[in-house]
């Protein structure tokens, strides 16, 4: 027996349901800005920046999600993490 089920798309509360986790997106990204900063050799190791941006079709609709970026703090830092992958490494571990 098969039923017909109708939903009808709400672009703003999926936008608010996705800025509910901004929290949860946070701790994650630290998790990882972490675990990279276990790789280093030298540097001072990365901390996360977090926005809300548009992603996929947001901007049609004119809402946002929260979006958390790891960054480099200095040169040296950033050197490794482009020679040794340190940041792909902290997330597939």
């Amino acid at each position: 027996m098969s039923q017909n089920i109708q939903f009808e798309w709400n672009p703003k509360g999926f936008s608010e349901c996705l800025q509910g986790l901004s929290g949860t997106v946070q701790r994650e990204a630290e998790k990882i800005a972490s675990r990279a900063d276990s790789y280093l050799v030298k540097g001072s190791g990365f901390h996360v920046e977090m926005s809300s941006e548009p992603r996929f079709q947001d901007s049609s609709y004119g809402v946002t999600r929260p979006v958390a970026r790891v960054i480099a703090n200095d040169d040296e830092t950033s050197k490794e993490e482009a020679e040794n992958k340190i940041l792909s490494k902290a997330v597939g571990k």
